[in-house]
């Protein structure tokens, strides 16, 4: 009886074992320096606690260093696992896992900068005047050696060099110590912001770091803004803020109650109205993204070519890189799968350079760019700075600014007027806001720079605010902005900014007589869409507000969406910036409808111009990028089991977001003639092959108004589409067929 006894309790104590499955992660952690195994270093492995199963342990390094756990995990669960350590910076690099099987071991290397590096890299900045920038290097140990890469194409040797930048905006500087290959040798990468102190005013800047002592939703927020500010005000998110009084220090801790997705802005305010900047980031509390792509560069000293190397530094479980060096000129060349590639550019000049990272998975998705400049100089580049004008005054100073050795200057000051002189004096006839644009010709180079000017009086200014409701009780959570109708060919509208407060109220200030559009944007796209003054989600349907007499409030009730089902697919893309400022990428929203054209959801498009919907069930959609005053192509999508994610690129030409999928077309080219249209177009295509579409013509509230089927031959094709029964308005041309057809246009039609 004894012996049964402990044979029934030795079954007892398995149970528990056998009810689970075991994951086992392994991994190394190296000296990105060095190449050597890091010992002792600590890796944190920690579950996903929205599943109801909570795990958090701490494993070390061996003197190999390589770690390795295994992590029991309840039956019927499909978990997620955070694997992260801390580098010589305090940076977190963190890995999402999906455990379920039938794979039970997944394998997470590290390679960071260490503390036992002799030599550790590391410098600080001052801004001397404008965009001129004083680097002081801050490293440690033996290495005598420095070469410094300013971010803008240019090197320095120089212990503690002075750079003078061409123009503002955020450079990624990096400072390398030491030699390569040897003991001592450490590379670090601070993102550094120049401003144009001539202009005055202020930057609003930050960065947020998850908390050093792993505190659960703890994070630390890194003022970076500039200017002679008073205040600083932060809005967490979370229906919580912080108001901080200088001298008082800028930087902040704030402790989230729970895991999600929030809304951070930093608002800064100086004595007087010359001194006001808003600027807003999404955080990502309690999990990060699968994948961060990112790559540092530096150009090729022993060849006359403009020949760059790149450098990979994305985080996650990366399987694929994918380089498009923004050079069609070199032909082939232009892409690479490499890791870390090499490619001689066509010409000296600036590039806009992309690296998208792929994952094991479609969760684990990113894209990066950044301007390159390749050979001995960026060829040249239009910049000029001006005065602000006092309220009032009308005179404006240009000062030209431009890099290249330029010829010629030509001056367009957006009231009709023009010079030729290189540094012009200008007097404006009346107020407004003026798109005022540089043209540089010389050294076999042009370029184009353009930048708003407002010339402003006392009595010219507006307050505009509102409140949000979505449903029945107001917004507690999002974002308003007002956007001028910008009718200028380059798209630079005025734009503001206003945290939507708890009781659903935004607030703007300072707003120049105009007409304009206010869009509200709440901050998850459960169940509500981001909706414009006059209730639409489309800026061609809103109702556009003229500012001289206010008409406060200018309330918005959210658009509810239709049902989005998730499921397998996916689908994630990148819109290009070779027209669109990059402080406004950021303000694209990308819609998601359904096969019927219905909209079920959005995603904002980040600083980069990339953006996903992880989780789709299979079927057809359509993409749609919305933003006041830019027309844009819709892009159908179709997700199946043979292929659960798409790929999608779109440009920003103009004042139009034309986009295509990653699939080979079949059209060789093709145009639409005339747009505006009257009673009847032509369009023109020529096809590889021959296919049989459908035309379709819908107008903006998706309903389909006209629509045939055609046969399509190889080669050239041209067919007429009446359009003489249909009222005046903006349509859209979409042609489809079951051979991957997918062409979409923007009409309109006049009367």
């Amino acid at each position: 009886m004894k012996k049964l006894l402990l044979q029934i309790l030795f079954v007892m104590l398995l149970l528990p074992a056998m009810s689970q499955n075991f994951f086992t992660v392994i991994g190394t952690v190296t000296d990105t320096g060095t190449g050597n195994p890091i010992p002792n270093q600590a890796v944190y492995i920690s579950s996903d606690s929205a599943t109801g199963w909570f795990y958090y342990k701490t494993v070390y390094t061996n003197n190999s260093g390589f770690y390795a756990d295994s992590v029991p995990v309840p039956p019927n669960i499909q978990c997620v696992l955070y694997v992260s350590t801390y580098d010589c910076q305090n940076y977190r690099h963190q890995v999402t896992l999906t455990l379920a099987p039938p794979a039970t071991t997944f394998t997470v290397d590290f390679a960071i900068c260490y503390f036992n590096n002799p030599c550790q890299a590391n410098f600080t900045t001052q801004q001397q005047q404008s965009l001129t920038v004083q680097f002081m290097d801050a490293s440690t140990g033996g290495g005598s050696t420095r070469l410094w890469m300013f971010g803008d194409g240019a090197n320095s040797s120089e212990l503690n060099p002075i750079h003078t930048y061409g123009m503002p905006g955020y450079y990624n500087v990096t400072l390398s110590i030491g030699a390569l290959g040897t003991t001592c040798y450490q590379v670090t990468t601070q993102t550094v912001y120049v401003w144009d102190s001539t202009g005055g005013g202020c930057h609003a800047a930050f960065f947020a770091i998850p908390d050093s002592m792993n505190t659960l939703n703890t994070y630390h927020f890194i003022n970076q803004s500039s200017g002679n500010i008073a205040s600083y005000t932060w809005n967490f998110g979370d229906g919580l803020s912080q108001v901080v009084i200088v001298p008082g220090n800028p930087n902040v801790v704030h402790t989230y109650s729970q895991p999600g997705i929030y809304m951070v802005c930093l608002k800064i305010q100086g004595v007087d109205s010359s001194c006001f900047d808003i600027t807003c980031d999404t955080l990502v509390v309690g999990t990060t993204p699968g994948c961060h792509a990112y790559y540092t560069y530096y150009t090729d000293s022993l060849t006359s070519a403009p020949n760059v190397h790149f450098i990979d530094q994305s985080l996650g479980n990366l399987v694929s890189w994918s380089w498009s060096f923004g050079d069609p000129a070199s032909g082939t060349s232009n892409i690479s799968t490499l890791r870390n590639p090499s490619h001689v550019f066509s010409s000296p000049g600036s590039y806009d350079v992309c690296l998208t990272v792929h994952g094991a998975d479609s969760t684990c998705y990113d894209t990066h760019c950044n301007t390159v400049v390749a050979g001995g100089g960026p060829g040249c580049q239009a910049y000029f700075t001006y005065t602000c004008p006092a309220v009032g005054n009308y005179t404006v100073d240009f000062t030209d600014l431009s890099e290249g050795n330029p010829t010629s200057w030509f001056w367009s000051f957006g009231d009709g007027t023009s010079s030729t002189i290189q540094n012009p004096v200008h007097v404006f006839g009346s107020t407004g806001i003026y798109n005022v644009c540089l043209t540089i010709t010389g050294n076999n180079c042009t370029s184009v720079f353009c930048k708003n000017v407002s010339v402003i009086d006392s009595m010219n200014f507006h307050q505009v605010f509102g409140q949000v409701f979505a449903g029945n009780v107001p917004l507690s959570n999002g974002l308003a902005m007002i956007f001028s109708f910008d009718t200028s060919p380059n798209y630079q509208p005025f734009v503001g900014v206003s945290p939507i407060d708890s009781a659903g109220m935004y607030f703007f200030n300072m707003v120049p007589n105009g007409n304009y559009y206010i869009l509200a944007l709440p901050f998850d796209s459960n169940g509500y869409l981001p909706t414009y003054y006059g209730n639409t989600i489309t800026w061609e349907q809103a109702t556009m507000i003229t500012l001289g007499t206010e008409n406060n409030p200018y309330n918005i009730n959210l658009v509810p969406s239709d049902q989005m089902t998730p499921g397998p697919g996916s689908t994630a893309g990148q819109i290009n910036l070779s027209k669109l400022k990059s402080s406004l990428v950021d303000k694209v929203n990308m819609i998601l409808k359904n096969s019927q054209g219905q909209p079920i959801g959005f995603t904002k498009v980040s600083t980069s111009g990339a953006f996903t919907f992880p989780s789709m069930a299979y079927g057809t959609y359509y993409l749609h990028p919305e933003m006041p005053g830019v027309t844009s192509d819709e892009v159908m999508i179709v997700l199946t089991p043979s292929k659960p994610h798409a790929d999608v690129v779109m440009t920003f030409n103009g004042k139009k977001i034309m986009g295509i999928r990653d699939e080979l077309s079949l059209v060789n080219h093709w145009s639409v003639y005339p747009n505006p249209v009257i009673d009847h177009l032509d369009l023109h295509i020529d096809l590889k092959q021959a296919t049989t579409a459908a035309i379709d013509l819908y107008n903006v509230t998706g309903e389909r108004v006209s629509g045939s089927e055609i046969r399509l031959n190889e080669g050239t094709n041209t067919t007429r589409i009446s359009t003489a029964s249909l009222p005046a308005g903006i349509y859209t041309l979409r042609l489809l067929s079951g051979e991957g057809l997918i062409l979409t246009t923007k009409l309109i039609i006049t009367r």
